[in-house]
């Protein structure tokens, strides 16, 4: 998506309230096993994977339901899962013996989407994928508003560039 440094700072502060919210300790490290997870951090022994999205926070075209989220819910779910299956390997490389692997979806907790998964909400049942919608106050909020409607003006204007060139 476009505006990429104010939703950089969204996520950043989305992430800071689920570490904080959590008693989470952030582990500072960027990539494992060749993936990024948006978040790493420990508690209690056990490793906590994170993906944030504020994807389909806004409706899309009148509606709940959103494209972006659903395909950052499936390669959320996919990168997180692959990372939950391979502990051994994840304890070599941070040199640590974690107990366990949280695999968890961020979200603010207002997100449109997250109200139209439909069929889509058997991932979290399933017991594999944690649902943590965040909080954010009316200041964070209007900011994330401004974010996406700029992002899709970005997007609106580059698809009408494309579709002139044809």
């Amino acid at each position: 998506m476009s505006n990429t440094r104010g939703l950089l700072a969204i996520e950043s502060r989305l992430r800071d309230l689920f570490l904080s919210q959590n008693g989470i300790s952030l582990i500072d490290k960027s990539e494992l096993l060749g993936t990024k997870p948006d978040v790493i951090g420990e508690k209690n022994g056990e490793l906590y994977l994170g993906e944030i999205t504020v994807s389909g926070f806004l409706m899309s075209k009148g509606r709940n339901f959103h494209i972006g989220g659903t395909k950052k819910l499936a390669d959320s779910f996919l990168k997180l899962f692959i990372l939950k299956n391979l502990l051994s390997d994840i304890n070599q490389e941070l040199s640590h013996n974690f107990s366990k692997i949280h695999i968890c979806f961020i979200y603010p907790a207002n997100s449109a989407f997250m109200k139209a998964l439909g069929y889509r909400e058997q991932i979290f049942k399933l017991g594999y994928l944690e649902k943590y919608p965040i909080e954010i106050d009316k200041d964070m909020e209007q900011k994330l508003i401004e974010v996406l409607t700029i992002a899709k003006d970005e997007m609106t204007k580059n698809t009408s560039r494309r579709e002139k060139k044809k």
